[in-house]
């Protein structure tokens, strides 16, 4: 379980609106919180991640050399 620390204000407007919605505060932060990640959906596409490894220590030198090197830890 977790606290938060609101402002006085947010806090009796979460109630409010909690009270209205028929839910406890904590259901309404958790309806909240799963219509924004809806909503709201990664704007990060596969584009974003190419190129991120290309400067790791893990992939200098010959590719093929990597790829034997990496298969022999199967082994």
């Amino acid at each position: 379980m977790q606290t938060l620390k609101l402002k006085d204000d947010v806090a009796t407007q979460l109630q409010q609106v909690a009270e209205q919605a028929h839910l406890s505060a904590n259901d309404l932060i958790k309806k909240l919180l799963s219509k924004y990640a809806i909503e709201e959906p990664s704007k990060k596409t596969l584009n974003d991640f190419f190129g991120i490894l290309k400067d790791s220590p893990t992939f200098e030198g010959d590719p093929i050399e990597i790829q034997r090197k990496m298969r022999d830890e199967w082994n």
